[in-house]
């Protein structure tokens, strides 16, 4: 007897292949069999009604690196758009390798800048392996995977400072690199618009990128530039790439601000240019016209020289120059119209849900300068929304099949008692946003979508075992209505569930069931192998 069927689906199994209607078998976590009807007895039954059945989603690319660890509260926002694996770490900043030098910094980043709540959480692991073993006695309720962030690495190793790595610096992150890898990370991240990783340059880049290629893992980027500079920004990427051989991951491809629009044909092509060299190339899309990250990403990386403290100093009595600097990233982002604050972490309330162009007029001083003041007030944590991309490259970016689907997101609480801001609706809408935009724009056959979901990132990550709907994979399953899935949120209005997913099945083991969350908690970190 069977642990658990699900009955009457029409599958769309992760590899492009046309739907068709069957019943899955599920024995001990795995995929037992796939059978046109299933007739015998199983200890549960689900009935998927006509639906679709297809592997679990796999969100390639986000920012929910504590949400495993915590314990006050559970994090569910990615449970319920379908997802049953996160890669995290991305942007050049994770949890690991931490070290009493730097770990200040990485609780300040993940509490304030991605406006977190953590409760008593503070993050003290060292390595992938010391997360793993920690999840093992608490398990969440999907899974997980790590990128070692290299902002984290050179910062664990030379701190904050504004330089190139001695020859001895560059061994040590070499080394912890490779450990990491052979303990299971999936690869590096790189944030080269956040100080420390902003400081690296080529040399440094690629040869850490020499050590990952030796583990078979990804480097994924966060480029120096996604406006004014984003084709400069590609051609630095392929230069480490052509000089490390390693499987590039460009990080939410866009063109930001109004000069680069209609320019997604071009940027594909480039894209297309490499991988006809020989190199291997593939990317991440969230599908909303506005970005989110920190305001901190309208200060100049010199400015940052020391760390985040140091820059909030310098914002105090900020220079013509600084001023000057912050003005033009924000005119790059579209504006001071097109800069929303989403959270101060309290330190700022009268700011949050306004753009830079009515703080300033609130504060009575230019945007610029009011984008200061809201930083030294709030200590550096302020978290944005940039309004600055625009809908047919986001669209033509979408319909690319070397593209995955990634929110850039975190796996955040829908307990408005815990979840008290507004945050960018990607973390709690991407997936059904991105099956709801191929619907109404008529994009692709399903079939296409969900392998940019599933069979895609798995290749990606070089996971064999799930991302497929086969005998023998991960018992890892999404279910949903293809007419009725959609995203409920909006930029002022983002904790809210999406509509259209039905079961989740998490290692053979219903997570959420006829729309409801369960008790079940089979998550676990997943290791890379090389």
């Amino acid at each position: 007897m069977y642990d658990l069927v699900i009955k009457n689906g029409i599958l769309a199994d992760g590899t492009r292949a046309k739907r068709k209607r069957a019943d899955l078998c599920i024995e001990g976590g795995i995929i037992a069999a796939v059978c046109e009807r299933f007739e015998g007895e199983a200890g549960q039954v689900l009935d998927a009604h006509g639906q679709i059945v297809a592997p679990g989603f796999i969100d390639i690319h986000t920012h929910s690196d504590a949400s495993p660890l915590i314990q006050d509260f559970e994090p569910q926002a990615k449970l319920f758009q379908g997802v049953t694996l996160e890669i995290t770490g991305n942007c050049g900043v994770s949890t690991i390798p931490s070290n009493d030098r730097y770990r200040k910094e990485i609780n300040r980043y993940y509490q304030g800048t991605l406006a977190i709540p953590m409760g008593a959480l503070e993050l003290r692991e060292d390595s992938v392996s010391d997360v793993a073993k920690r999840a093992e006695l608490a398990p969440p309720s999907t899974h997980y995977g790590m990128l070692v962030g290299h902002g984290t690495l050179r910062g664990s190793v030379m701190g904050f400072g504004l330089r190139d790595p001695e020859p001895a610096e560059l061994e040590q992150m070499e080394q912890v690199l490779d450990r990491e890898m052979k303990r299971g990370a999936f690869g590096m991240s790189l944030g080269l618009i956040y100080p420390p990783s902003s400081f690296g340059k080529v040399d440094e880049i690629a040869a850490l990128a020499k050590v990952v290629k030796r583990h078979n893992g990804i480097v994924s980027v966060h480029m120096r530039s996604e406006g004014p500079r984003i084709f400069e920004a590609v051609d630095e990427m392929l230069e480490v790439t052509r000089r490390s051989g390693v499987h590039l991951q460009i990080s939410h491809l866009k063109l930001m601000g109004r000069p680069q629009w209609g320019r997604a044909e071009e940027l594909l092509q480039k894209l297309e240019d490499a991988r006809a060299e020989g190199l291997t190339i593939t990317c991440d899309q969230y599908p909303y016209t506005a970005t989110s990250t920190s305001l901190t990403a309208l200060c100049p990386k010199w400015a940052f020289d020391g760390g985040l403290q140091k820059l909030v100093e310098r914002l105090e009595e900020p220079t013509p120059r600084l001023l000057s600097e912050i003005r033009a990233e924000m005119e790059n982002r579209g504006g001071a119209e097109a800069v929303m604050i989403v959270s101060t972490m309290d330190h700022m309330p009268e700011a949050n849900g306004r753009n830079l162009a009515e703080l300033s007029e609130l504060l009575g001083c230019p945007p610029e300068e009011a984008a200061a003041r809201c930083l030294v007030k709030s200590q550096g944590s302020v978290a944005c929304n940039y309004f600055c991309l625009n809908q047919e490259d986001m669209l033509r970016i979408m319909k690319d099949m070397r593209i995955a689907v990634g929110s850039d997101g975190v796996n955040y609480p829908f307990d408005s008692a815990v979840m008290d801001v507004e945050v960018h609706p990607r973390s709690y809408g991407t997936f059904p946003r991105f099956l709801q935009t191929v619907r109404e724009h008529r994009l692709m056959p399903l079939e296409d979508a969900v392998y940019k979901m599933t069979g895609l990132p798995a290749e990606i990550l070089g996971l064999t075992d799930r991302g497929v709907i086969a005998p023998g994979k991960a018992a890892d399953l999404t279910v949903f209505d293809e007419n009725a899935v959609e995203d409920r949120c909006t930029y002022l209005d983002s904790n809210q569930k999406p509509a259209g997913i039905t079961h989740v099945i998490v290692g053979g083991v219903p997570a959420l069931k006829n729309g409801e969350r369960t008790a079940s908690k089979t998550g676990k970190i997943l290791l890379h192998t090389t």
